[in-house]
């Protein structure tokens, strides 16, 4: 399976859960509303320091369109990661997923991905 490795920094961000989608997060990857948050996952270096968030994160996508009857995706590369003691946040879309990872443990998540025979592409 390839995954793509995507060059932008992103940062996980909270608002209210009234919050419209501001204007900052015009580039955003996912915007994820609940009944009790605003979730907005964005460039890093869109994001205001008055806005609660995480930063410096970097993302992998599954390439390809996936069905929705494939299963363990998620979880096959989640336990690669986590073997390597490496937290994600994934995030699915209609055609794939993402796997958002700490910047400091990026070459730890290429080395584990690549042996487990992953093709990393960027």
């Amino acid at each position: 399976m390839q995954l793509q490795f995507l060059e932008t920094t992103y940062s996980v961000c909270q608002l209210d859960a009234q919050a419209s989608v501001p204007s900052w997060a015009n580039s955003y990857m996912a915007v994820i509303r609940t009944d009790d948050e605003l979730t907005i996952i964005t460039a890093t270096d869109m994001v205001p320091d008055t806005v609660k968030a995480e930063h410096d994160f970097v993302c992998f996508r599954v390439m390809g369109k996936l069905e929705f009857d494939v299963i363990g995706v998620i979880a096959a590369i989640s336990k690669i990661l986590a073997e390597s003691e490496i937290p994600i946040l994934s995030v699915s879309t209609y055609n794939t997923d993402y796997f958002l990872i700490a910047n400091a443990n990026l070459v730890s998540a290429r080395l584990s991905l690549s042996r487990a025979g992953y093709e990393i592409l960027n």
